[in-house]
């Protein structure tokens, strides 16, 4: 029963960058933004948005319940709530279509969630086509997201939760997989705060990735449910739980979950202990050949 869950959904759609499971025969919106060309279509009851590349969808929602969650990264996200199971403020790096903001409202209406965008086309197409909305405690900024970390950084804004999804057409941005920036995400984190970071499973970044990530935080977990090629990085600002409070603070969000479609006890399965990666160098602001390491 509690695969079933994750099984129903892997039909659906795998990631940002990878094919669906369905077809996309109608198209709704086109765009060419200053960064990107943004392509909006619907297909088998589903809406998507792309970034240039047919099947690379970027964020989907099921049209019939858009509170659904249909990208699996998606829902392996709150295992971050088995670390942080109450969070005040979270702050999200890259809006999509805006499903991870509604979510968080949908499961804790006190949530403060500031989510940060560099494309305002992405955020206009959000707002038109997905039904993302503003509103007194989620509020969206259009800008560089290690721009704006810096920024609340010197302000002294401090958040329970960071989570980075900021892909753009083939990865996540060079200058946001730097041992430095994930620093300025760590200084941004009250105690006990926690970084959850959607990345591939797979590829020429991968180690470097947890390397990087571990030279910062010490010890991380991943969090990567059958059949996804994308997994969840979480790492804690003064490092992560025990396993026990892991279980407990599952046990507690559990009911919150269930609104979508998550079995908290299957998710707890999907959170491994990543092992120490020491054969690779960390990236960093003057180390950072991630453009020549995705070309390989």
């Amino acid at each position: 029963m509690r695969a079933r869950a994750w099984a129903a959904t892997v039909v659906l759609l795998l990631c940002a960058g990878q094919a669906a499971a369905f077809n996309m025969h109608r198209e709704i919106y086109r765009e060419k933004s200053v960064y990107r060309n943004i392509l909006v279509e619907e297909g088998e009851g589903y809406r998507c948005m792309t970034f240039g590349v047919r099947d690379g969808r970027q964020g989907c929602i099921y049209l019939a319940d858009p509170k659904r969650l249909t990208l699996l990264y998606s829902r392996s996200y709150f295992a971050s709530f088995f670390a942080v199971p109450a969070p005040r403020r979270v702050l999200v790096l890259g809006l999509g279509v805006g499903t991870m903001p509604m979510a968080l409202r949908a499961f804790d209406p006190a949530i403060q969630v500031d989510s940060v965008e560099l494309d305002p086309a992405v955020v206009k197409v959000a707002k038109e086509h997905f039904g993302f909305r503003e509103d007194r405690l989620s509020r969206v900024y259009v800008n560089d997201a290690r721009v704006f970390v810096r920024k609340q950084r010197r302000l002294g804004v401090h958040y329970d939760l960071v989570m980075v999804d900021a892909f753009d057409v083939r990865y996540i941005p060079e200058h946001l997989l730097t041992r430095e920036f994930m620093a300025e995400i760590r200084d941004v984190l009250n105690p006990g705060g926690i970084v959850a970071a959607n990345t591939f499973s797979n590829g020429p970044l991968r180690r470097y990735e947890l390397a990087t990530y571990q030279s910062v935080f010490g010890a991380v977990m991943t969090v990567q449910p059958p059949q996804s090629p994308n997994r969840i990085i979480l790492a804690g600002r003064d490092g992560l739980p025990a396993a026990a409070r892991m279980r407990d603070n599952a046990r507690l969000v559990a009911p919150q979950l269930r609104q979508f479609d998550l079995d908290a006890d299957y998710l707890l399965s999907a959170l491994k202990p990543a092992a120490r990666v020491t054969d690779v160098r960390p990236l960093t602001d003057q180390y950072s050949p991630a453009n020549l390491l995705l070309a390989k």
